[in-house]
């Protein structure tokens, strides 16, 4: 059996926001409804009990949650070797019906147990980071610029040697074989061909942290990535977080 565990969710009016193990995965404003399902099986690092959080916050420019806001999702597991139908469900939510009192946002966290067939070290023994150290973010912009430099000369053996460790951790917990490792990279080293520009950092990114702080990334305004691509008809996010492994000094992608 391949577990494979993904969120189902149905979002209107809302910015929703879903974490798993302390670990945000899904920021998205939706002015309207979308209804998909995300999986995350990269965020669960060994069998045990996860916790997933999921938020209805208010669309950007809001202070409060739209009168027609509504959340509903719930947790799917796949087996890859079997069906491409869920076999069971767990953690469900569904925000309660609205009354007159209008509420600033809706948050709620859901235990479920997970079983796998893989343990990764991952960002369990990661150095845990100061959020008031100044010294931190500098290095966090300076190692995104490094990334940055990286796209602009496309220099794709810097940046596949950049994104190894992230892509051996999602390749074990995808179950993904060295030729489907090898697509994702190529599909990513595409997009940065086609890509008219890139989007620039500035003084408004901020420092996220998650995972007990053991893991950092640059945001912008809106929750998401702060790396992104640009063409003429779409925006890219290249999803990534930093961290520090024992003994170390240096900030690397996981």
């Amino acid at each position: 059996m391949k577990p494979f565990y993904s969120v189902n969710f149905n979002a209107r009016m809302c910015h929703i926001r879903i974490s798993v193990n302390g670990i945000p995965f899904i920021s998205m404003g939706v002015d309207g409804q979308c209804s998909t399902r995300i999986p995350f099986n990269n965020l669960l690092l060994e069998s045990g009990t996860a916790v997933i959080r999921y938020e209805a916050r208010p669309l950007i420019g809001e202070t409060q949650l739209h009168k027609e806001a509504y959340l509903s999702c719930e947790v799917e597991l796949f087996d890859l070797d079997s069906s491409y139908e869920p076999i069971s469900t767990m953690a469900q939510y569904e925000t309660p019906p609205q009354n007159e009192a209008v509420l600033p946002y809706i948050m709620d966290e859901e235990a479920f147990q997970v079983s796998l067939p893989y343990s990764v070290v991952g960002w369990k023994q990661s150095v845990k980071l100061d959020d008031s150290d100044d010294r931190l973010k500098a290095m966090v912009f300076e190692k995104y610029d490094s990334i940055v430099a990286m796209m602009r000369s496309r220099n794709f053996s810097l940046f596949e040697n950049a994104f190894r460790e992230r892509e051996d951790l999602q390749g074990v917990c995808f179950y993904l074989s060295e030729e489907d490792k090898r697509g994702r990279m190529t599909e990513v080293e595409d997009i940065i061909t086609r890509c008219s520009d890139i989007a620039p950092l500035s003084g408004w990114d901020s420092l996220e942290f998650a995972a007990d702080g053991r893991l950092v990334r640059l945001v912008k305004g809106d929750g998401e990535s702060s790396l992104r691509l640009l063409s003429d008809d779409e925006v890219t996010v290249i999803e990534l977080w930093l961290h520090i492994k024992p003994g170390s000094s240096e900030l690397t992608i996981i």
